[in-house]
């Protein structure tokens, strides 16, 4: 169990690798920098669309000129860009800034001082607020509309907003601290695992908390803690899940115990040479859900992304480039190739009837898959509402919360005997 949990979290690395190898190396500035160099007296500095033309005839940042990447690499000297751009400090900028990143790399390598929009188009809005004069801060749309990047809430979305972080949040944060401190104290090995669950889900809270309070929810790396950590406690959940179930209820992998399935299979394995029952439904669940991969995998990634004022806070929504990818690509691919081992160690082991490895590589794929599909739906659903996308996010996660401490205190006399129910005495009448 502890190498797969390693190689679990060596593979929460991955993403950070390939973050580095698109972006690293490639000089990024925020959208408030850029703003103050394009508004400065000294006039030296250029923005620069790095987009394929029919992009940027359809909609642009006001002011920005058009040198698609496809030219710019091609330039093999400092004395090759247009006129109105030498001698000048180029700010670089496409959709998300993968394009803007590569140009800005390459124009590096030739001295010319060049920077990439870091998140590119979907997250120049978020300086609007600081330069709403700005007549670079708006976008300008093929029709000729000047676009602001700013929304009106609804009073019920400022109150789903408001209700989200102020209550749901801190309440079901407050929850799992104490729930996980409390299971982390048993012996049973699957109230410990999804205590293990809760903790983990916890350090990705408080990483969401620490970033929209303080960063302003501008940090990738708080976000990313986040995500995977909720990716993490949706595979430890679900270990605890499969242990609780086999220990306590079906005994299907205990050689000197009747499986609770018998009636049901008919010949068991365990006495006799036949094909499993709960080995065979098992590899089709493991199938059925490299397909249901295919789902977030197909998910069209979203772009929008606006300020708005929530009472006296403006914040502004987005779902940025880097974790739609993360949440409709990496997790989604990350679950494939586990459940795709789990499937192969369970082919291979025939004489077990699922393998301890295969059980774990089937939960860890099936919480980064779970994520995946939990992130891209609401993402989906909401792609122009993403207050709501936020509420019922937090929502979810105090629900999830609230039913564990439910079922626990349902069946708190045999998961927790210390915790009996109270016999009431029953009185008899004369």
């Amino acid at each position: 169990m502890k190498t797969t949990m390693t190689c679990t979290c060596l593979l929460g690395l991955l993403p950070l690798v390939l973050y580095f190898a698109v972006f690293g190396g490639a000089p990024q500035i925020h959208a408030a920098e850029a703003l103050a160099m394009l508004d400065g007296s000294s006039n030296r500095a250029a923005l620069v669309d790095a987009r394929p033309q029919e992009e940027y005839q359809a909609r642009r940042i006001t002011g920005a000129l058009s040198l698609p990447l496809e030219q710019i690499v091609e330039i093999d000297s400092a004395d090759e860009l247009p006129p109105d751009l030498q001698g000048k400090t180029l700010l670089l900028v496409c959709d998300a800034g993968v394009r803007s990143a590569q140009a800005a790399r390459h124009l590096a390598k030739l001295g010319v001082t060049a920077y990439s929009l870091r998140g590119g188009m979907q997250d120049w809005g978020r300086a609007w607020p600081e330069y709403p004069g700005s007549s670079f801060s708006r976008f300008e749309l093929a029709s000729g509309v000047v676009e602001e990047p700013f929304r009106e809430m609804t009073e019920a979305e400022q109150g789903a907003a408001a209700l989200a972080m102020l209550l749901i949040k801190p309440t079901y944060m407050l929850l799992s601290g104490a729930l996980s401190f409390f299971l982390l104290r048993l012996e049973a090995a699957d109230l410990r695992l999804l205590g293990w669950g809760l903790l983990v889900f916890l350090i990705g809270e408080v990483a969401c908390a620490v970033n929209y309070i303080f960063l302003r929810d501008n940090s990738y790396l708080a976000e990313y803690l986040h995500s995977y950590s909720m990716a993490l406690a949706f595979g430890l959940a679900a270990c605890a899940l499969l242990e609780g179930l086999d220990r306590r209820l079906v005994h299907f992998s205990e050689a000197d115990r009747q499986c609770a399935l018998l009636p049901v299979c008919g010949p068991c394995a365990k006495y006799q040479p036949t094909r499993c029952g709960v080995r065979r439904v098992a590899q089709f669940t493991v199938i059925a859900l490299v397909i249901l991969a295919l789902i977030p995998m197909l998910a069209p990634f979203s772009y929008t992304a606006y300020n708005t004022q929530i009472g006296p806070v403006t914040h502004y929504y987005i779902r940025p480039f880097v974790h739609q990818w993360f949440e409709a690509r990496f997790s989604p691919l990350a679950g494939i190739a586990q459940l795709g081992l789990a499937l192969m160690i369970m082919q291979r082991n025939p004489s077990v009837t699922i393998h301890p490895l295969a059980r774990l590589l089937f939960c860890s794929g099936a919480g980064f898959l779970g994520f995946g599909l939990f992130r891209v739906t609401l993402g989906l659903v909401y792609a122009e509402a993403l207050a709501w996308a936020t509420f019922w996010e937090e929502a979810t996660e105090l629900l999830f919360i609230g039913a564990v401490i439910y079922f626990l205190w349902i069946f708190r006399s045999t998961l927790l005997p210390e915790f009996r129910p109270r016999q009431v005495s029953k009185k008899v009448l004369p």
